[in-house]
């Protein structure tokens, strides 16, 4: 009685609904912490240094030049709105790592929200929707054995295919309601955009389908709700099915024009191949997979870890307690059966393609980038089962008593999933992201200017797994500067003179960020170990006072003092040849 009374309450909701986004928000925010992986290492480089070399007057005229080479089939794929462009909008928030998975998160919660909105619709329980939000946050694999995770890489571009699918959704239980064709062609037309961003796009239809059944309760006219639908992906295939033509005929010189490389989203057929990459696609969308069998642990727990996870399943198990009527058992089948087709059939499409069914490409510990909207997918299903449970454990004759304790231990098992994912992530990724922000301080700083544009430059933060052109582009994003930049551990298995000279970028990493440090100094041949005029970079928040420790050729340590300005600080250490991985901060 005393929780029936509270849920009356006409803060009770708003407040749930506060909590959970906050929280929610917060702890996916952990992501901000990783460094740029997968294609971004190279395409975001890229856009970022296109886009503050160009006007925006002519960075439009570009976007509808590419815009149209989309349109008029130049292509062999049709994917006019995909994100990011390479001069779209994603570019726009590329100047910081942090802004850019921010951007990407704000995508992801826009894509929990309309989902919420479309259960509830869909339902006709605007509290179901609540507990959907409140559970949704907690479904995501916030860390795998990867660094192309969707949820802080590939510019949203999976979120941005989502979007317009659930905005169809909801046009479509809007015609339903009102009978104005108008939200029929607004349902075909995000469609035809939701297909035209991203090919995974196609299988929306299903769930789109189950809700509208879920909605109307007839299958009949779920299927006349999902024409529009139907019809939009229509004309994108179309669009598709054009482009492909076009290409083959380019490829067999009927036409002219480049060809584009298209094998990895063409079909093979190989069943057993499809069914394990379609089975590990599908794991990688629960949260804790990846975490289970990358063996991955928690770490140092921060106090902000535990109160996440205590919020975040206290809203959750809050909005459970608080659902007085549950849905029936058909209507709960159509929502687990909704969920379930958006886990299953965009990872049918990854385990169709012969690119992805290549061992390496996914795991039981990673899969490709639709594993974000697969656990949007799982949402829902945990939902079904979480009703299925509730509705099992009322009709028990200890429930009265007990009720407090299912919801406890619920809570509990939602909290320890928040702070492991949280914690894991941290310890698995921040030495990374560190590395990745201190090193382009030290470029941004100049460390490497003495190179200038022919002495060839060795890093020692691999960039696109060592690739010439991405270790370029870094430079070249960060420093305006064209060099010849190659990955130490590339250039180490090459052949190269003994005398030949070589400056070797590097960075250490201390005892917190406040004692990372860049440095640069000349040295020859395919091992610069021992480096002569060096130059440390103390970047900005440097501990302002520090010791800089290095062992000189013939053994000697040595220490300096430093006390860095407020801004980054370049230290010169001349007339001594230095170890590399000798120095430190201190």
């Amino acid at each position: 009685m005393k929780l029936q009374k509270i849920t009356q309450k006409r803060w009770f909701w708003p407040l749930v609904c506060a909590v959970s986004v906050v929280f929610g928000w917060w702890y996916l925010s952990i992501v901000t912490c990783a460094p740029l992986g997968g294609d971004d290492e190279l395409i975001n480089l890229q856009n970022y240094y296109y886009i503050t070399h160009t006007s925006f007057a002519q960075s439009v005229l570009d976007y509808l030049g590419d815009l149209w080479e989309q349109f008029s089939l130049q292509n062999g794929r049709f994917r006019p709105f995909s994100s990011p462009p390479v001069r779209g909008l994603t570019s726009w928030f590329l100047g910081d790592l942090v802004g850019y998975r921010l951007y990407i998160l704000a995508w992801t919660y826009a894509d929990i929200v309309l989902t919420a909105w479309l259960v509830g619709k869909a339902s006709r329980s605007k509290k179901l929707g609540i507990a959907c939000l409140c559970l949704l946050p907690m479904m995501f694999s916030v860390w795998q054995d990867s660094t192309g995770n969707s949820l802080y890489s590939y510019g949203a571009l999976v979120q941005s295919t989502l979007l317009p699918a659930l905005v169809a959704g909801l046009a479509v239980l809007r015609w339903q309601d009102t009978g104005h064709k108008r939200w029929a062609v607004l349902a075909g037309y995000c469609m035809f955009q939701c297909c035209a961003t991203f090919e995974i796009g196609f299988t929306y239809i299903v769930p789109i389908f189950g809700l509208a059944w879920l909605y109307t309760d007839k299958a009949r006219d779920a299927l006349r709700l999902t024409v529009p639908v139907f019809l939009g992906e229509c004309v994108t295939l179309a669009f598709n099915m054009g482009a492909r033509l076009m290409n083959t005929l380019r490829a067999a010189g009927i036409l002219e024009g480049s060809v584009s490389q298209i094998e990895g989203i063409s079909p093979n057929f190989d069943l057993p191949a499809i069914l394990r990459t379609w089975v590990m696609q599908m794991s990688a969308g629960f949260p804790l997979n990846a975490m289970l069998f990358g063996k991955m642990r928690p770490g140092k727990i921060y106090p902000v870890d535990v109160l996440c996870g205590v919020m975040v399943a206290g809203a959750a198990a809050a909005a459970l307690a608080a659902l007085d009527k549950l849905p029936n058992k058909k209507q709960n089948l159509l929502l687990f059966l909704s969920g379930l087709a958006m886990l299953s059939a965009p990872a049918l499409l990854i385990g169709l393609s012969p690119k992805y069914q290549q061992p390496g490409q996914v795991d039981w510990r990673h899969g490709y980038i639709p594993q974000t909207v697969e656990s949007y997918g799982v949402g829902l299903m945990a939902l079904a089962v979480l009703v299925m449970l509730l509705r099992w454990a009322r009709g028990k004759s200890w429930w009265p008593g007990g009720r407090a304790v299912l919801y406890g231990l619920l809570a509990v098992c939602m909290a320890g999933s928040v702070v492991w994912q949280r914690a894991a992530t941290r310890s698995a990724y921040e030495a990374g992201g560190r590395a990745y922000t201190v090193f382009g301080e030290g470029v941004a700083a100049g460390l490497a200017d003495a190179a200038g544009t022919d002495t060839p430059v060795v890093t020692d933060f691999m960039i696109w797994g060592g690739h010439p052109v991405a270790e370029n582009a870094f430079f070249l994003r960060y420093h305006d500067q064209d060099a010849d930049a190659h990955a130490l551990q590339v250039w180490r298995t090459e052949e190269h003179a003994d005398d030949e000279a070589v400056y070797r970028l590097g960075f250490t990493l201390g005892q917190d960020k406040h004692y990372d440090i860049a440095w640069c100094g000349l040295g020859y041949g395919a091992n610069p170990d021992a480096l002569t005029d060096v130059t440390v970079c103390l970047p900005a928040g440097t501990a302002q006072y520090a010791v800089l420790y290095y062992t000189t050729a013939d053994g000697e340590q040595k220490r300096t003092e430093v006390y860095p300005a407020k801004e980054a600080t370049l230290l010169t250490l001349t007339g001594e040849t230095i170890l590399a991985d000798s120095i430190r901060l201190e």
